[in-house]
This record gives C-alpha cells, sequence and structure tokens, in this order.
C-alpha cells in the first residue's frame, strides 16, 4: 500500500481501528474520521460533515483519497413489532445514508483526480441472512442496502477506475458485538453455528478490506466477501 492515500470512516475503533493500522503498517497515509476519536471529526449521517471530511481528509494527505472505507456503523437489537419509526431511522441514517454520502463524496473526489481508486463498504452477514435469536430487522435491512448499493455504485464508477466492494463480517470481537453478552449461550452458537467455532478477530477482517483495496484485486469489483468463520454457510 506504499503511496496510497486512505480515509477510514469509523476509525477510532472496532474493525475501522484495525483496517486503519493495518493500512499505516502497509505504507498507506491514513485519515480516520469518526464522531469521536478520529484525526477528524465526521457525522457520517450530515452531507456536509462528509463532504468536509473529505476535504479535510485530502489536505492531510497531500491530495483526495485514492482509499476509502466506510466502517462508520451502529448495531441496535429489538424484534420488528418493538422497532419504532424513530430507531428504524436512527440505524438506517447511519449504517445506509452513511454509507452513501461517504461513497459519494469519495468517488467525486477520485473522479475529479482521474487517478481511480477503491472504495470498501461493510456489510454484514445479517444482510445475508435472518437470525430469530438476535432479532435486528433495522440493521439487517439496512446493510442489506449496503450490500445493494455497493454493487450498484460498482457498476456505475468502473468507467473512472474505481472499484467498490464489501465485505460482510460475521461475529466478530469488538465493542458492537452483543452475542457473548451471554457467555454460555454464545459459546454454544459458536460451537453449532460457527464451523471454525470462534469469534472472529477485527484484524481479520481488516486483512480482507486491505486485500479488496489493493493492486491484488485489481480485477475485482462489486463483490460481498463474507469473512464469518463459515456462519453464512
Amino acid at each position: 500500500m506504499n503511496g496510497r492515500r486512505a480515509l477510514v470512516t469509523g476509525g477510532a475503533s472496532g474493525i475501522g481501528a484495525a483496517t486503519a493500522a493495518l493500512l499505516r503498517g502497509r505504507g498507506a497515509q491514513v485519515v480516520t474520521a469518526d464522531l469521536r476519536g478520529g484525526d477528524i471529526t465526521v457525522d457520517v449521517r450530515d452531507g456536509h460533515s462528509v463532504s468536509q471530511a473529505v476535504l479535510a481528509a485530502a489536505d492531510r494527505l497531500g491530495g483526495p483519497p485514492d482509499v476509502v472505507v466506510t466502517a462508520a456503523g451502529i448495531y441496535r437489537i429489538a424484534p420488528a413489532v418493538a422497532i419504532t419509526a424513530a430507531e428504524w431511522d436512527e440505524v438506517h441514517e447511519v449504517n445506509l445514508r452513511g454509507t452513501f454520502l461517504t461513497a459519494r463524496e469519495a468517488a467525486r473526489a477520485m473522479t475529479a483526480a482521474g487517478t481511480g481508486g477503491a472504495i470498501v463498504t461493510i456489510a454484514s452477514t445479517a444482510a445475508l441472512e435472518p437470525d430469530a435469536g438476535e432479532p435486528t430487522a433495522h440493521y439487517n435491512a439496512s446493510k442489506a442496502g449496503v450490500v445493494a448499493l455497493t454493487k450498484q455504485l460498482a457498476v456505475e464508477l468502473a468507467p473512472h477506475r474505481i472499484r467498490v466492494n464489501t465485505v460482510c463480517p460475521g461475529v466478530i470481537d469488538t465493542p458492537m458485538l452483543r452475542l457473548m453478552d451471554d457467555p454460555e449461550a454464545g459459546e454454544q452458537f459458536l460451537r453449532e453455528d460457527v464451523p471454525l467455532q470462534r469469534l472472529g478477530a477485527p484484524g481479520e477482517v481488516a486483512e480482507a478490506i486491505c486485500f479488496l483495496a489493493s493492486d491484488a484485486a485489481a480485477y475485482i469489483t462489486g463483490v460481498a466477501l463474507p469473512v464469518d468463520g463459515g456462519l453464512s454457510l
């Protein structure tokens, strides 16, 4: 990743922080943007805030980012019949609207620079299949939207040499994880539902993200790559 200029939203913790660290370790210049704790403060729900963050990243990096990772997201658990409209909107504003606004501004900057680039979004295995034990209809729908958005962006941006892919993490050991709130039930889930029988680590998802952002994946665009220990099988 030597010479690459990267922007990672949600880069202050979890998968975003692991990705930023790995990109730096592989030679990229990296700016993290987060609501709190990043190099740049950003509210991904707000178009102006996202636009200013991309401009600020370009200023710090000495040019527009050619790698953008949209790791900002939130997770909520509630039965579908109990979800309020406000709760639905909250999840979609961060996870789907935030991904769209970030990818849009990144694409504008990359297109204007004429250098191409790579955008990697973060979906979830929840986009691919339901879970009766941990109901998250608003989260699932938002992440399914991220998958569809990623595929559409990949088609539209390919002529500009901008690749767009998404990763679909499974149960990853981050602050967002709720599976192990009940350790006994969590361990049973890992034994019975995850073929590799363990939690994933943020760094393992970061490896997939960095691969998709790198020239090693130069002929890959529009994919939704599960990083889930076989959970989606």
